[in-house]
C-alpha cells in the first residue's frame, strides 16, 4: 500500500463529503425521472421519453468503463473534481432551451455520477484500516439509496414551493455546486500506485484493465451481483407504474428503499462481527428471492407489504461485506480495486440494461406478473453466485491481511 499521506480526522471528512456528493448526484437524477412529464410537456414532447433515463444509463456505463483510466491520469484529487464539476451539470439542465440540451445535461450527470462512484472505494481503501472498511464501504452504497430517499420524500413539498420544474431541477443542482467547492478546499490527493520492489525507485506497479480482465473473481462478481442490480432497479424504476398490484405499487417501492437504509447500517455491523460472511451472502440470496416471489403471488395487501419491509433490509444486509472483497483480494492497492470497480459496473451496468429492457418487453407484450415472475427468477443468480465467490474466511488456512496464499488460492 502506497504510504498514508492523509490523516484520520481529514479522511473521515472526505469520506462524509464523497458520501454526500453521491447521494444528491442520485436524488438529482430521480428528481429529474420524477419530472419527466412536466419537461417533456414543455418541450412538445407528449409521450414519456425514455431517453431521460437511457441517457444517464449510457453515461454511467460509459464512465464506468474509462473511471479507472481517469484516475490513472488526473490523480484521486483531480478526479473526483471533474466528476463533481460534471454531476453540477444539471444546474445547466434547468435553463434548457431544447430538449436535446436537456439529455445532454443527464448524460453528463450521470458521467459524473459513475466516476465519483468509482473514486469512492479507492479513497476508502487508502484511508482506513482493514477492519475499518466495510463501516465506510457500507456508507458508500447507502449513497444511491440515501439519494432516492432524499428525492421521494422531498420533492413533493419541493414543488409546490417552487412550482416550475426548471426550479426544482435547479434546487437538487445547488448542492452539486456546493459540494464541488467544499471537495475543491478539503479534498486531498494520495500516490496512485504502490512502488515496485523490483524495479527502479521511480516506477510503480500499474494494474491495467488487461490485468483485471483476467481476475476470474470480476466474472463471478458480476454473475452474483447482477440477478440484485436488476431486481432493485425493476423496483425502484418500473415496478411503480404496474397499474394492478395487491398493494399502491409506489408504497411497495417507497418501502424497499426506505428500509435498505437500517439493513445497510445492520451490514455494516455484521461485517465486523461474522466470522464467516459468505454465510451471510446466502441468507441474503435466499431470503430476497424468496420475500420476491411471495410478494408478487400473495393475495393479501398486508402480507405483501411485510414482504417489502423485509425485502429492503435483505436486499442491503450483506452490500457493506460484499463491496469489501475486491479489496481482499491478493495485492489491493487503490488502483487495483479501482480498476476491479471499473470493469465490475461497466460490464453489470451493460448487463442490466438489455435484462431490464426484457424485463419492460415482458410488461407491455405479455402482462405485470410475467414481467415480475421472471425479475424473481433472475435475481436466483445472486444466490447461486455466492457459490462461486471467494470464501476468504474459511478456517482451513489463516485469511490474508494482506495479499496472501489463501487470497491467491481462494480467487
Amino acid at each position: 500500500m502506497p504510504p498514508k499521506v492523509i490523516g484520520p480526522k481529514r479522511a473521515i471528512a472526505m469520506e462524509l463529503l464523497l458520501f454526500l456528493a453521491y447521494a444528491f448526484f442520485s436524488a438529482s437524477w430521480m428528481v429529474g425521472s420524477i419530472i419527466t412529464t412536466d419537461m417533456a410537456q414543455e418541450f412538445g414532447v407528449y409521450t414519456i421519453p425514455s431517453s431521460v433515463n437511457n441517457a444517464i444509463s449510457a453515461a454511467k456505463i460509459l464512465g464506468n468503463f474509462v473511471a479507472a483510466w481517469i484516475l490513472l491520469k488526473l490523480g484521486p484529487k483531480h478526479t473526483v473534481s471533474l466528476s463533481c464539476l460534471l454531476t453540477c451539470a444539471v444546474v445547466a439542465g434547468a435553463f434548457s432551451t431544447s430538449f436535446p440540451f436537456f439529455i445532454i445535461t443527464r448524460f453528463l450527470l450521470g458521467f459524473g455520477g459513475a466516476v465519483l462512484m468509482i473514486c469512492m472505494t479507492p479513497y476508502v481503501v487508502y484511508c482506513f484500516e482493514p477492519k475499518q472498511q466495510p463501516i465506510f464501504i457500507g456508507l458508500n452504497n447507502a449513497g444511491p439509496n440515501t439519494g432516492n430517499l432524499i428525492a421521494l420524500l422531498s420533492v413533493t413539498a419541493v414543488r409546490g414551493w417552487l412550482g416550475s420544474w426548471r426550479s426544482v431541477i435547479l434546487f437538487y443542482g445547488i448542492f452539486s455546486v456546493i459540494f464541488l467547492i467544499l471537495w475543491l478546499c478539503l479534498g486531498k490527493s494520495y500516490p496512485i500506485a504502490e512502488k515496485s520492489k523490483e524495479a527502479l525507485p521511480a516506477s510503480q506497479t500499474v494494474y491495467r484493465y488487461r490485468d483485471g480482465l483476467r481476475e476470474p473473481f470480476l466474472y463471478k462478481f458480476i454473475f452474483t451481483m447482477t440477478g440484485r442490480l436488476v431486481m432493485y432497479t425493476v423496483m425502484l424504476y418500473l415496478f411503480p407504474l404496474n397499474p394492478d398490484f395487491t398493494v399502491d405499487a409506489q408504497f411497495i417501492s417507497l418501502m424497499i428503499a426506505l428500509t435498505g437504509i437500517p439493513g445497510t447500517l445492520i451490514g455494516i455491523v455484521l461485517a465486523k462481527k461474522l466470522h464467516r460472511q459468505i454465510y451471510l451472502f446466502r441468507f441474503s440470496g435466499v431470503a430476497q428471492s424468496l420475500l420476491f416471489f411471495i410478494m408478487l403471488l400473495t393475495p393479501s395487501a398486508a402480507v405483501a407489504t411485510v414482504c417489502a419491509i423485509l425485502l429492503g433490509f435483505v436486499i442491503f444486509i450483506s452490500t457493506p461485506s460484499l463491496f469489501t472483497l475486491p479489496a481482499r483480494l491478493p495485492g489491493a492497492t487503490p488502483q487495483k480495486v479501482a480498476v476491479i470497480l471499473t470493469l465490475y459496473w461497466t460490464g453489470a451496468y451493460l448487463l442490466q440494461m438489455v435484462v431490464y429492457a426484457l424485463v419492460v418487453h415482458l410488461a407491455n407484450t405479455i402482462s405485470w406478473q410475467t414481467a415480475m415472475i421472471f425479475t424473481a427468477l433472475y435475481s436466483l443468480t445472486f444466490l447461486v453466485g455466492t457459490f462461486l465467490l471467494p470464501d476468504f474466511d474459511r478456517p482451513e488456512g489463516t485469511p490474508p491481511p494482506k495479499g496472501g496464499d489463501e487470497a491467491e488460492e481462494a480467487t
